[in-house]
């Protein structure tokens, strides 16, 4: 009897780890916070690179 129950139990286990939830994986992750500072903080970054460039082009433009 107990070996029954012991193949009850392993089959249980091995059909409910085939299951199709694996599908539902969203986009959400433990440190997306972080990441979205990250991304916004790249963003300004690059902002602030474009407005140095401008300015230094303008400065450029009037020395010449």
């Amino acid at each position: 009897m107990n070996a029954y129950k012991m193949i009850l139990v392993l089959t249980f286990f091995i059909v409910s780890g085939c299951s199709d939830n694996v599908d539902k994986v969203t986009d959400e992750h433990v440190f997306k916070t972080q990441t979205d500072v990250l991304d916004k903080a790249q963003k300004i970054e690059q902002s602030i690179m474009d407005a140095a460039e401008q300015q230094k082009a303008k400065i450029n433009e009037q020395s010449y």
